[in-house]
């Protein structure tokens, strides 16, 4: 296992989130805290229904509420796949919390002294650093090397080190477990749309407008093409119906995930938007595209005026979606 390999992948992050170490994690001046801790990879359903019972315990309390999180992932960081994972940014995992009434998020980084922590271990710190009252957890979390500290464990850590540990039920939607794994494999099918109901929000992939090769604005298609973070997970290729976001307007367009086979069969995956009725120079710009459903397989056409008959019906069969949808 190229776990070193691994590690450099995970270098590439953007900027704007602290991720500590844990050698040199000081003091913060917070008492009695309820704390959680966990990947909360997509902030889906799940997590969201542990953050708001710790914030609804919290404010009768009057305790602060903290979340404890990780960059890399553990399972990317012991695994040797190499393929994008990441269902949100650190930023916008950190950001999505934030909006859900948590005093703060606190990010460590992953690495192999982190992981050969004992659950006792780190919990005393967080107790003594972050004065940590209250640990909520979901009924299958485990803490520490080999996944020792169980929540039998935990709650006996925590009548020994005097805090309490509360548990909260998975959260399940039509008999369906929540979890990110499973937003992962409805990414993977294309299935957005369903991946959106585990999430509680439509997925997004965010980044800036970059120049592409401007074939699209030659042939009547002016498409906008997007740099985002390499390790963020795309949904499969495919042609999409998707919102825009963009300098603070929500657009419509039609977005393609994939490798442009009729132009130039590309050997690394592309996302280029066309948004309908809309025609401004945004190179640079930040954007975000939310995949409402999946329109079409990606497909090879004999030539351009085939493609556009395509784009034609794209567009159609999403403006019939989006008088749909009003949400």
């Amino acid at each position: 296992m190229n776990t070193d390999l691994n590690q450099t992948m995970h270098t590439n992050i953007q900027p704007d989130v602290k991720i500590i170490e844990i050698s040199n994690f000081e003091t913060l001046p917070y008492t009695n805290a309820c704390i959680t801790i966990g990947n909360f990879d997509g902030v889906h359903l799940g997590h969201q229904a542990i953050i708001n019972q710790m914030v609804r315990t919290a404010s009768q309390q009057a305790r602060p509420v903290l979340v404890v999180t990780f960059y890399p992932n553990p399972t990317a960081f012991f695994s040797a796949q190499q393929e994008p994972f990441y269902l949100s940014t650190p930023q916008e995992k950190e950001r999505q919390m934030l909006a859900l009434g948590v005093d703060r998020v606190i990010t460590f980084r992953f690495n192999r002294d982190f992981a050969n922590l004992t659950a006792e271990a780190f919990l005393l710190q967080l107790r003594d650093k972050l004065g940590l009252g209250v640990l909520v957890v979901g009924q299958d979390f485990a803490l520490g090397k080999d996944r020792a500290g169980t929540i039998p464990v935990l709650e006996a850590l925590g009548r020994s080190h005097g805090f309490e540990v509360m548990t909260i039920t998975q959260v399940e939607l039509a008999e369906e477990g929540v979890s990110s794994t499973r937003v992962r494999q409805l990414l993977d099918a294309g299935a957005v749309d369903r991946a959106a109901r585990l999430l509680g929000r439509l997925y997004s992939v965010s980044g800036e407008v970059t120049h592409g090769s401007d074939r699209g604005s030659r042939i009547g298609l002016p498409t906008a093409n997007m740099d985002f973070w390499p390790l963020k997970k795309l949904p499969a290729v495919g042609v999409y119906a998707t919102r825009v976001r963009l300098a603070g307007q929500v657009h419509k367009g039609i977005t393609n995930i994939g490798y442009r086979p009729t132009f130039e069969e590309q050997t690394q995956v592309n996302i280029e938007t066309h948004i309908l009725d809309f025609d401004q120079n945004i190179y640079g710009e930040g954007i975000s595209f939310e995949f409402v459903v999946k329109l079409r397989d990606e497909q090879k056409f004999s030539g351009v005026d085939t493609f556009l008959a395509q784009i034609e019906l794209d567009k159609a069969k999403a403006r019939r979606i989006f008088e749909d949808d009003q949400t």
